[in-house]
This record gives C-alpha cells, structure tokens and sequence, in this order.
C-alpha cells in the first residue's frame, strides 16, 4: 500500500494521506502506525521518536524500560569482566596449569576483577 507523507523539518511525518497532496511523498511498504511512531533522519534512516515531552510513561512502559536498562548495562558489565579477565586472570590460569603459579593466585585474580564490575541492580 503507498502512503503519502508530508514530512516536517525535524524529519516527523506531519501529514499522512491516501492520496497525494502538494509537497508530499509516495513512501511504499510502511504502515500509519510505523510511520506515527518513527522519524527519518537526513540520511534517510528510520528511528524511533523520543516520547513527546509532558506525557506521563504507563506503568508497563517504565517497566520494559527499566529492563532493557538492565539489560543493556549487564551486557556491558559481561563485556568489561570478560576483557579484563583475559588481560588479568587469563595468563594465571595457565601459568597455573604449568604449574609455575597457585591456583590460588589465579582465583584471587578472578576475585579482584569480579569485585571491580559487581552485577548491576535491578530496579
């Protein structure tokens, strides 16, 4: 189905239609749902529009967003502890499998790298 879109400045679709009218674009393949809750960037790229301010976020809303909050920052914490743990921990372990260290020494490697990214907290 070809929407006809007038566009803002801001890249927002200020007018959607069926029919052509004066300064708007044919745009193929897109719904009026896709097209209200998204803008176009300069370059042509489709992004998610901020929440207009003043509106009052729904309870399932902050929820999902607190969870992608956690969730993102708990892919970052795993990134950190796994980099720091190759530079740290990683050449203990296997000095430690040649026997030419502790074990002990490798886990308190571990330990200390650990203790420097706790987990995040859920909120």
């Amino acid at each position: 189905m070809t929407l006809h879109v007038l566009f803002t400045e801001d890249g927002i679709p200020g007018w959607i239609g069926d029919a052509p009218r004066e300064g708007s674009e044919a745009i193929e393949g897109l719904t009026v749902d896709f097209l209200s809750a998204h803008r176009r960037t300069a370059r042509g790229k489709w992004v998610v529009r901020a929440a207009p301010v003043g509106l009052e976020r729904s309870a399932e809303d902050l929820a999902a967003a607190a969870a992608a909050d956690y969730r993102a920052a708990l892919a970052d914490r795993d990134q950190s502890v796994r980099a720091a743990l190759a530079v740290e921990a990683d050449p203990l372990f296997f000095r430690w499998q040649r026997e030419e260290t502790t074990r002990e020494d490798w886990l308190a490697a571990v330990a200390a790298v650990r203790a420097r990214f706790p987990r995040p907290e859920r909120l």
